[in-house]
């Protein structure tokens, strides 16, 4: 299923995607820290579910998948080509960093030019979001079972302040670097995240394009390798890397400027748009 958060009429809905129409799911509620608690998602039965309005309806606006996710963790240099194109070496684990709730903003966004930087840059990226509680995963275990499903996800980054700090914390997390959605599809619809297309476009010009069989860390490695260390709650999200095509390492550089439109997504998932104020 596809599985979304949206502002219609100034309320907030959880609700199933189907048919172009949203059907919302009542129930699904946050603790006192604000995380979301989609264990009701297990046993929803589709078929019941009656729709609420149509996706086209101008009285909507997406929001972000998940309100709050406990931790963003991100997953840098993932993909082979983009490794080479930066100029650095494949390494033997996965580099980490992390952004936060506040990275967060949805499909047609309007995203206003960071003032602590000169260029802002594009990463699409598959999106994990985690389903039930994870700590310690073990090798008998199968790691996709603790996933609610899959999303796009584009790792904005302010390339200049990255390199000139020695660590990417404000040139990664800023607010508003992390554009994402429309909507979660569940792992038992997607079937399979790898063999997918992986793309972008900005302006219409076509950017990246790799498939997500390209990772060198696959999701399964990469939920055993971060839970040794950090537990991963519902709602967390895991971004596993971006591939080459990115606006820095360009010749001529294309890093995003004001008025740019750009549309990525994963096949199977679907597309996600925003752009630059």
């Amino acid at each position: 299923m596809k599985f979304g958060r949206v502002n219609y009429q100034g309320n907030e809905y959880y609700g199933i995607i189907r048919d172009g129409k949203f059907c919302e799911v009542p129930g699904i509620q946050r603790n006192d820290m604000g995380f979301e608690n989609f264990a009701l998602l297990k046993e929803l039965n589709i078929s019941e579910l009656e729709a609420s309005f149509d996706l086209n309806n101008e009285n909507l606006t997406w929001l972000p998948p998940v309100a709050r996710p406990s931790k963003i963790i991100c997953v840098g240099r993932n993909y082979l080509k983009h490794v080479l194109e930066v100029g650095k070496a494949a390494e033997d684990k996965p580099i980490l960093f992390t952004k936060y709730s506040d990275s967060l903003v949805p499909h047609m966004s309007e995203i206003d030019f960071p003032s602590h930087g000169q260029y802002l840059d594009y990463e699409v990226e598959l999106a994990v979001v985690i389903g039930k509680t994870a700590t310690h995963v073990r090798l008998s275990e199968q790691p996709l079972d603790y996933v609610l499903g899959f999303t796009i996800a584009n790792d904005l980054t302010m390339r200049d302040v990255q390199k000139s700090e020695k660590q990417w914390t404000r040139g990664k997390a800023f607010d508003q670097s992390l554009p994402i959605g429309p909507w979660i599809i569940t792992v038992d619809e997607l079937k399979e995240y790898k063999n997918r297309d992986i793309w972008l476009t900005v302006n219409g010009d076509k950017r990246q394009l790799n498939s997500t069989s390209n990772m060198i860390f696959d999701v399964e490695f990469l939920i055993r390798f971060i839970t040794e260390a950090i537990t991963l709650n519902p709602g967390d999200i895991i971004l596993t890397g971006t591939p080459e095509g990115v606006g820095f390492y360009m010749d001529p550089v294309s890093t995003l400027q004001s008025g740019d439109q750009i549309s990525c997504g994963v096949i199977g998932i679907g597309e996600l748009r925003f752009s630059i104020k």
